[in-house]
């Protein structure tokens, strides 16, 4: 299998090329390198003999493809399945792409002080009630969505939610994804932190 991830440099296509390389799958990037943040990540995985950073996706027919955010409308992408990740709303769908709803996500590599993470221009604290109530640990949204890169969705849309939120009988069931932490949050935000603290100039 060969999936490509577009703005693979993106923190959370980071953490996407990342689990798809531990399996073992054969992972083609598309990113710009346009900062040091993006520099050292692609240092991190760059070597691995299972990655290539391609200036296009035009030529490269692959099985999956995974866009994070919105995309050129214009860019060719050949692929048997396209997912497409709604990261605070997408200012353009691809036609044909099954779209991943994100929730309030936070992880090592986003945009963040020691008080949140920051979403554009907004502040959202660690200790507020909607951090603790919607946020998902990235390495828990990639696993979970995962599925859906093997087996169809009855639906074009996915919504992702945090177990903690009340199930809201608006949703249906058959199009989301609900997430269990099964280690607290406190124990991840310390991990994120500590990752913060010792990279912070690469942040």
């Amino acid at each position: 299998m060969t999936i490509l991830v577009q703005n693979c440099f993106h923190w959370i296509g980071y953490h996407y090329v990342n689990f798809l390389l531990e399996k073992g799958i054969v992972v083609k990037g598309v990113d710009k390198i346009d900062s040091e943040k993006k520099d050292n990540l692609y240092m991190s995985i760059g070597r691995n003999s299972s990655f290539s950073l391609i200036d296009s996706p035009k030529e490269h027919k692959v099985d999956t493809a995974i866009i994070i955010g919105s995309c050129d409308s214009t860019t060719s992408i050949k692929a048997d399945k396209i997912i497409q990740i709604d990261v605070n709303g997408l200012k353009k769908k691809l036609e044909d792409a099954i779209i991943i709803k994100a929730p309030l996500l936070f992880g090592e590599w986003m945009e963040m002080t020691e008080e949140g993470l920051m979403t554009g221009k907004k502040l959202t604290r660690f200790d507020s009630e909607e951090f603790q109530a919607e946020s998902v640990y990235i390495g828990d949204f990639v696993k979970a969505t995962y599925q859906v890169l093997k087996a169809p969705p009855n639906s074009t849309t996915i919504n992702v939610f945090s177990k903690k939120i009340f199930l809201n009988e608006s949703v249906k069931l058959e199009n989301s994804i609900y997430i269990r932490d099964n280690i607290p949050i406190e124990e991840k935000m310390r991990s994120v932190l500590a990752h913060y603290r010792r990279y912070k100039n690469f942040y």
